[in-house]
């Protein structure tokens, strides 16, 4: 009854049937992909389909129903050339998916033209914990450290539970949520906070200057009702802002087109929405104080932020502290501390930074669009410069590895 049984299994496993259906769910299950890719994100289509168990063991199937019909039909043949290499070719592609999924390693390698870089970050997303404390009156660290594939759009769970020196604790996953970005939560009742925008990497920034306090951007000060020497101070006084620069520039004015200059060291009005210029450095406050307490919040618009915040719970010895971190896809952020049962945290979420043995140089970037398009691309081209025991010139595009 066994062995019947088993052969059954066996002639299944390599029948034509086995094999149609096979060809019918696994196209299927990519299309299915595709769309929830579209509908939602790249990683909710990796947790319900590519990196899905069954998924998987669709592979599987395919490759033994491959394996097992090479041999059935006696395609190591002669006159069955044609028919073997349509089998193996299947195989290479099977087997290539295996290697990619489970030794591949990808990352990316945001490199400006014009500068250096020998660090690429990788493509998975990891949560690093640093956990410090004293051993014997000796200042001793623990590294905790693992990739999470997350969705808001489903269940995500993960607790992971550890000791340093024999004092237990946990970190446990409470919320997620994608195209987030560090924002104002009006209230009448919070702190006074003014906008700052500037671009100094060629990308957006936002900052929020606390009344009172003092914010450093690319090494600028900057001061709301806090006066300090050497910084940009803007002082607000019966509803009227003022601003003193230690440094000469301009200013214009978007609505209108108006310029005017801004002289070192003399209080000046505070022109709102207009972009002042300061020897290496732009900058716009858009709008008046708010009033309102920060937070993580939803991007107005999902094209503004690529991270994303991961909510938190930690806890030791009774005491309980949640913390939210922002980070994600070739996104490295500082570490925030917090401290929990007399152990120092340290928690980071993103990409880890890779050391390659070799720099690479951008010496040109060129993007051809479309004739009448202005977002469409047409192709990509990037002139690097190889630097390391060798240095060589290479062109990198599409389809040319």
């Amino acid at each position: 009854m066994l062995f019947l049984m088993k052969d059954r299994l066996i002639n299944l496993l390599f029948s034509t049937r086995l094999t149609a259906i096979l060809f019918i769910l696994y196209p299927t299950a990519m299309g299915f992909g595709t769309f929830i890719e579209t509908w939602y994100s790249t990683d909710t289509a990796k947790i319900w389909i590519y990196n899905a168990w069954w998924f998987e063991l669709l592979m599987v199937f395919m490759a033994l129903n491959f394996m097992g019909n090479i041999f059935k039909y006696r395609l190591l043949r002669k006159e069955k050339w044609a028919v073997l290499a349509l089998h193996l070719s299947f195989l290479l592609i099977l087997f290539g998916a295996f290697v990619t999924r489970y030794f591949g390693y990808e990352g990316v390698m945001p490199i400006r033209e014009g500068a250096t870089e020998r660090q690429f970050l990788t493509e998975k997303t990891y949560l690093t914990v640093y956990v410090d404390g004293e051993i014997e009156g000796e200042p001793r660290r623990k590294k905790l450290e693992g990739d999470l594939l997350l969705s808001e759009h489903v269940n995500n769970e993960f607790n992971w539970e550890n000791d340093f020196n024999g004092q237990g604790f946990n970190i446990q996953y409470i919320d997620y949520m994608e195209n987030a970005t560090e924002g104002l939560v009006l209230d009448e009742t919070g702190e006074r906070y003014l906008k700052i925008v500037e671009a100094g990497d060629g990308n957006r920034h936002d900052h929020y200057l606390k009344e009172g306090e003092i914010v450093n951007i690319h090494n600028i000060l900057f001061t709301l009702n806090k006066r300090q020497e050497g910084a940009i101070n803007i002082t607000l006084k019966n509803g009227l802002y003022t601003i003193e620069s230690p440094f000469s520039g301009q200013f214009m004015r978007m609505a209108d087109q108006f310029q005017g200059s801004l002289e070192a060291d003399q209080e000046a009005p505070l022109q709102l929405r207009s972009l002042y210029t300061l020897p290496n450095f732009q900058f716009v406050i858009p709008e008046p104080a708010l009033r309102g307490n920060f937070d993580i919040v939803k991007a107005d618009n999902p094209g503004e932020s690529q991270q994303n915040a991961l909510r938190l719970e930690v806890s030791s010895r009774g005491e309980t502290e949640l913390i939210t971190l922002l980070g994600g896809k070739g996104v490295t952020n500082d570490p925030k501390q917090l401290n929990v049962g007399g152990l120092d945290f340290y928690l980071q979420f993103g990409s880890l930074p890779v050391e390659l043995p070799f720099a690479i140089r951008l010496n040109d970037f060129i993007a051809e669009k479309y004739p009448g398009t202005e977002s469409s691309y047409a192709s990509f081209m990037s002139k690097i410069t190889v630097e390391g025991e060798e240095t060589f010139d290479y062109d990198i595009f599409m389809n040319h590895v």
